[in-house]
């Protein structure tokens, strides 16, 4: 029981570590739940508030993650081109494009704020150490999303 149970998270960090090395798309969300998250600190939220941007940020990396389990699935069963398919892959990207949507629109009523702006500007304009710091940090973002493998859209991937 319990090696079933640890094989069934071991299947989940594959398929986690799957989406971060393969999906660019999935980099980003990554990149910009840590930005939320750290920028979160300038805000006084309520404990409701703070978890609905949890919710907000896993919805979109699952629903990316569900993206790529459709894709993989299709690319596996349609090889060449079918209209079928690319429905099936279009319709699960739209359903990213509408959680990310929904994102957007939550964190712009929840961070729109001029007077927080302002106090965000002056942290990171007024020590060097913190621009420094956001400089890393934008660097390290780019590279991170920029790298990745590509998808075999053969249909075979390395361990099979």
């Amino acid at each position: 029981m319990f090696k079933r149970l640890a094989n069934s998270f071991k299947y989940a960090a594959r398929g986690i570590w799957f989406c971060i090395s393969h999906e660019m798309n999935m980099r980003i969300h990554i990149v910009a739940t840590m930005c939320v998250l750290y920028l979160s600190q300038f805000y006084n939220f309520t404990k409701e508030q703070f978890i609905l941007l949890i919710i907000t940020c896993v919805t979109v990396i699952s629903a990316e993650m569900m993206n790529t389990a459709i894709e993989v699935v299709i690319d596996k069963v349609s090889p060449g081109y079918s209209a079928l398919a690319k429905v099936g892959k279009d319709v699960a990207a739209g359903a990213v494009f509408v959680t990310a949507v929904a994102a957007v629109i939550i964190g712009v009523i929840l961070f729109w704020d001029i007077e927080k702006f302002k106090i965000i500007f002056e942290f990171f304009t007024g020590d060097i150490w913190n621009l420094a710091m956001l400089t890393a940090f934008a660097c390290l973002s780019y590279l991170f999303i920029a790298k990745g493998k590509k998808r075999n859209i053969k249909g075979k991937m390395k361990n099979e």
